[in-house]
């Protein structure tokens, strides 16, 4: 069993979800309803971060909500990272048109090992194409980012089911 964080337990929660669901992407490499399974996941994961950390840890104490309130202020929401995060997680919950795709992508290699066979994620941005997965790691690793700096100012909290020793 992991043990829960305890500065931000729910934000770290779903950070730990969405790098669950990261990871069997890439190591699994599914298609179809597999590859939609774990993008949906990953995506709302994401997206959770943020919303548990406004609406559950900055509810801990004092100190937490004075923390992340500021960390709200001074946090642009048009940055990449969260952009990425929330039209990603809307298209795909609220709009249903979430253009992602999985799929072997062949490719001559520059060395004599001949063609190589590559697990591809993508998706499109204004008629461009991205790499999901390279993006989801993006997002991952900023939230992570963001967790952390506001970690560093909080105090730890006693979750549910600790035991409290004299």
């Amino acid at each position: 069993m992991i043990e829960r964080n305890r500065k931000l337990p729910q934000s770290r929660y779903y950070l730990l979800a969405a790098n669950y669901g990261i990871n069997a992407l890439a190591t699994q490499q599914p298609m179809d309803e597999g590859f939609l399974f774990l993008t949906v996941g990953i995506l709302a994961s994401l997206r959770a971060v943020q919303h548990s950390l406004m609406n559950h840890d900055s509810t801990l104490s004092a100190q937490h909500k004075v923390v992340i309130d500021r960390w709200k202020k001074l946090t642009p929401m048009d940055g990449p990272e969260i952009t990425f995060i929330k039209t990603s997680r809307d298209l795909i919950l609220k709009e249903g048109a979430f253009e992602g795709y999985a799929g072997m992508r062949h490719s001559l290699s520059a060395n004599t090992t001949g063609p190589g066979v590559t697990y591809d994620t993508g998706y499109w941005v204004d008629g461009r194409r991205r790499d999901l997965l390279a993006d989801m790691r993006t997002a991952a690793a900023w939230c992570d980012r963001q967790l952390s700096t506001i970690e560093e100012q909080v105090p730890a909290i006693n979750l549910p089911g600790d035991r409290v020793v004299d």
